[in-house]
């Protein structure tokens, strides 16, 4: 464990050097910085002192200082003219760059639906390197009080108008100068519908709250291999329209909770890592590579005849978001995705009902 973390931080460090060595430059600012001491250095070359030492009685010296005589005049040209040229076009580029900068929107959804929910905001914190107008859009429908509970209808109205508020912050602004950053602290069914909202986005980054440096946190961490196992209990296995899916990813999921909260005669799928450890997700190409073998497994389902899945995950907050933009609604089978409650009767009481062939809006699932 210790080895491990002492990778994760020689990783994040040497990251973060050659980020910062290979940082794009302002071409504006280089040709402002290199025509100006080209100016410069023309001008003091060009401005000769001579010394003269004189013989006087009293051993003085006089000294004679002119201009015009450090080198040829027609040189002196050539070099301010360029130098001059370069700060004029550094100038120009500087007044494009502001205003494609003006034009540039990164809209940072911010997901608060648990009690644990930092007040932190992300919207100064994520996408560091997004030089442009920052939109912050909190969705906010944390439960009331410590021992409340989630509540499902103002989860979903609050998760649901999450597009007319981007649409509205975005509005008039060209898609390809548009960016969103999704991440936050919720519920799963939560989570995964924001995901299946925002897929129509074309340029999406991911971000997570990190609990140990409690902050938040891009996916830019190493890539360590760790992938799902294959499906236990496949498809050949299921012979139904309709079956559980459960997705282990940082926890592992009880099977006395499943039977609690589902038909005994639902066929139950697992899609598990070996040992699922939290914390262990902040690699953008492990979730890519994590998302392609859930839309793979739910497609080798949707082939074996299954036309309705209740699904359970136990994931971290950004990879729920990821699963639930590589759902293809048109395509896969219905989902239900539930949340879990500790400590009731039935471990799973509610879930939401995605958006899918047929149903233009998700619903609430008891």
């Amino acid at each position: 464990m210790g080895e491990q973390m002492l990778s994760q931080l020689f990783y994040t460090v040497t990251t973060r050097l050659l980020e910062w060595y290979t940082r794009p430059r302002s071409v504006g600012i280089t040709l402002l910085k290199y025509g100006s001491a080209l100016v410069i250095a023309t001008a003091g070359a060009d401005y000769a002192i001579q010394f003269a030492r004189q013989s006087k009685e009293d051993g003085g010296l006089s000294f004679s200082i002119g201009t015009g005589q450090g080198i040829p005049f027609w040189l002196t040209l050539v070099f301010a003219g360029t130098g001059l040229a370069l700060v004029a076009a550094g100038a120009i580029i500087l007044v494009a760059d502001y205003r494609r900068e003006r034009r540039r929107r990164l809209v940072v959804i911010e997901m608060r639906g648990l009690h644990a929910s930092p007040d932190s905001p992300a919207v100064e914190k994520v996408v560091p390197t997004f030089r442009g107008d920052r939109r912050h859009l909190p969705i906010d429908f944390r439960p009331q009080g410590l021992e409340g509970r989630v509540d499902p209808a103002y989860l979903l109205e609050r998760v649901s108008s999450m597009r007319t508020a981007l649409h509205t912050l975005v509005d008039g602004a060209d898609k390809r100068d548009v960016q969103v950053a999704i991440g936050g602290l919720a519920a799963v069914p939560a989570l995964f519908l924001a995901g299946m909202l925002i897929d129509d986005e074309s340029h999406v980054h991911l971000y997570d709250w990190d609990r140990s440096a409690k902050c938040w946190r891009a996916l830019d961490g190493a890539d360590d291999s760790v992938r799902f196992l294959p499906p236990e209990g496949g498809p050949t296995a299921v012979g139904a329209e309709e079956a559980i899916l459960v997705v282990e990813a940082s926890y592992a999921v009880n099977q006395t909770d499943v039977t609690a909260s589902f038909a005994s005669s639902l066929p139950v799928v697992r899609l598990r890592i070996e040992t699922p450890l939290a914390d262990r997700f902040w690699s953008e190409q492990k979730q890519a590579a994590l998302a392609a073998q859930f839309r793979d497994a739910v497609q080798q389902l949707s082939a074996a005849g299954v036309r309705r899945l209740h699904m359970v995950v136990a994931a971290p907050a950004s990879l729920s978001i990821r699963l639930g933009m590589c759902y293809d609604r048109r395509l896969l089978p219905d989902v239900a995705v539930y949340q879990f409650e500790k400590g009731l009767t039935k471990p799973y009481p509610w879930g939401l009902q995605m958006p899918t062939v047929g149903r233009s809006a998700a619903v609430v699932r008891l």
